[in-house]
């Protein structure tokens, strides 16, 4: 077999298997690149348009082919997107993106999979299908609303996929594109960011089927096809926006608030998980030292904040830089006579008598004015092999020494709100816990009124990766109804309001926030935080549009399912009344039998 199909391969003069090769090459780069199109969408780049337009050669690749060359085409997509959206983390370890875009790029290959058999099982009439491909290659649908609900199925799949993914890394869905767009993303008070993605995923497949059936039509010379569904999309997302702008008009009202002044200290302190003493030093002086100039500063602050582990040594710790840790920090309260917020590194409290050694929290501090811890807050979402390795006992030995971050860190136990100040209770984040929408809902169930975001991006001093967690936290704001504030290291120390607009900022470019300037600066920002905040949709019942997408997508493949039994049987019943000459069997020849 090998050697013939070598043989029609060299035989003269035919070139089919070579302009096979050749179709085939140039559609894995059209996926490649229309990943990294979608890519574009996030910052640095910013193209939120190209979000709309990025499936579109996916889809219309997998339109008409197996299962397994969808697959394979969802994953060369997933490719582009993942290595691309995700080369940052180059600046941890350079072979972590070769190693984390295709398991990314298997969660696109699986939605792609299934194109294939919901198209045969939704769109195609089985009759059609029967008839062999040249029939279903000239299928042009007529039922606007059949195939608008087959584009419905798929767009509900992409955000399931969505939703198994965040169990890994909820970060750069389709819609985290659309950030600056405020009337759309308005939806997420509702749906969650999962709205944003049905409607990018919807308006890629509607309008890839107006221009298949176009050119379709065009080239069998019949009647062009109106492109009802793709109108219908764009129904829905204009009335998304139209209300979405008026939640934007109605945020802007007067209404019951507590406003404060949050002084906001952006040291600018390199990546120091292994610091010198000298290091360690120069960074609680750092950041002691910008305190100070912040207590002095007109307004004054009603609270000073730290960024996540603003030192590289534990508040508690029992050396003599655990000391001047404390003593420094002690004398800048009595002397300002103002609440410090701070992230650093603590131990966790096990019950009186436990013999297990106590394991590391990365924790938030709340200080009051008199120099006394009042509340802690320890994160509750690790990053995996940043944080602690997944599945340690179970690795070799080998993969522990690369992969190795040398601490376990314990999780947190509690989402309660911290009472910063007299009437604002803050739902703490910690590092990239703020991508997790399960985390800031919580904390708007516990009764916070402001969402606080302390975090430390200096492992990403060069590349996107601090613009793009801003990109993907602002989403938080909007589900919960609550103005966001955030604090820095090295980036994004701003205010993002309860319609996720970042209101101000420690930089500005003229008087525009500017958050993806980097630097060091200490500076005041004016809060108001709703004294009662209004329970938004999304916070009171969750995901329930993720549950309308299982229902949608169930029932789909339900009829997929049963249209492919009904078109099998039809076959099978088809070939047992055929001879082997593709006649028909008549009753004589049944009885000859």
């Amino acid at each position: 077999m090998q050697a013939a199909e070598k043989q029609e391969k060299t035989r003269s003069g035919n070139e089919a298997w070579r302009l096979r090769r050749i179709t085939g090459i140039a559609e894995f780069m059209i996926l490649f690149l229309s990943g990294m199109l979608m890519t574009a969408s996030v910052p640095p780049l910013n193209w939120s348009a190209a979000a709309w337009v990025a499936l579109l050669p996916l889809f219309l690749i997998c339109f008409g082919r197996s299962w397994r060359k969808a697959a394979l085409s969802g994953f060369f997509w997933g490719l582009g997107w993942a290595f691309t959206g995700f080369y940052w983390l180059r600046e941890i370890d350079p072979v972590i993106p070769y190693l984390m875009t295709p398991v990314l790029a298997l969660f696109v290959s699986a939605w792609a999979c299934l194109v294939p058999g919901i198209t045969r099982g939704l769109l195609i009439p089985n009759a059609l299908q029967l008839q062999g491909y040249s029939a279903v290659k000239k299928f042009i649908p007529e039922s606007a609303l059949k195939t608008f609900f087959y584009a419905v199925v798929l767009a509900a799949w992409w955000c399931i996929i969505e939703w198994f993914r965040s169990r890994l890394l909820p970060w750069n869905y389709v819609s985290a594109g659309q950030w600056r767009n405020l009337p759309l993303i308005q939806i997420c008070s509702v749906t969650g960011t999962y709205g944003i993605s049905f409607l990018i995923v919807l308006t890629n497949i509607t309008l890839a089927l107006a221009f298949r059936n176009s050119f379709t039509a065009a080239k069998n010379r019949t009647k062009f096809p109106q492109a009802y569904p793709f109108f219908l999309t764009l129904f829905l997302i204009l009335a998304v926006i139209v209300s979405g702008a008026y939640r934007c008009r109605e945020k802007k009202k007067p209404s019951n608030q507590v406003s404060f002044n949050a002084g906001l200290i952006q040291g600018n302190i390199s990546q120091r998980r292994q610091a010198t003493i000298e290091q360690a030093v120069e960074a609680l002086e750092v950041y002691l030292k910008m305190s100070y100039e912040a207590a002095r500063l007109n307004p004054a602050p009603d609270i000073i904040i730290w960024p996540e582990t603003a030192t590289p040594f534990a508040y508690n710790d029992r050396s003599w830089l655990g000391r001047g840790y404390r003593n420094g920090l002690g004398n800048f309260i009595k002397s300002a006579k103002v609440p410090v917020l701070l992230g650093t590194v603590d131990y966790e409290t096990l019950p009186p008598y436990s013999k297990r050694i106590p394991g590391m929290t990365n924790s938030a501090f709340l200080f009051a004015s008199d120099g006394s811890l009042q509340d802690t807050y320890s994160k509750v979402q690790r990053v995996p092999f940043g944080e602690y390795v997944p599945f340690r006992k179970y690795l070799p030995e080998w993969v522990i020494k690369r992969i190795d971050m040398h601490r376990d860190l314990v999780s947190g136990a509690r989402f309660s709100p911290l009472r910063i100040l007299p009437g604002v209770r803050a739902g703490i984040s910690i590092c990239y816990e703020d991508v997790f929408e399960y985390i800031s809902r919580r904390e708007a169930l516990e009764n916070a009124n402001l969402l606080l975001v302390i975090t430390n991006d200096a492992w990403y001093p060069t590349s996107s990766e601090p613009e793009q967690h801003l990109a993907n936290s602002v989403f938080r704001a909007v589900e919960t109804g609550l103005p966001m504030l955030r604090c820095g290291n090295n980036s994004a120390s701003c205010l993002v309001e309860p319609d996720g607009y970042i209101s101000d900022c420690l930089f500005k470019k003229g008087f525009i926030a500017a958050p993806e300037i980097r630097g060091r600066r200490a500076g005041i920002i004016n809060v108001k935080a709703p004294f009662k905040p209004k329970l938004t949709f999304y916070v009171r019942y969750g995901n329930v549009f993720l549950g309308f997408c299982w229902f949608v997508f169930l029932a789909g493949l339900t009829a997929s399912v049963l249209n492919w039994r009904r078109r099998k049987k039809t076959l099978l019943a088809k070939w047992e009344n055929t001879d082997r000459h593709g006649r028909t069997r008549t009753d004589t020849d049944g009885e000859g039998r």
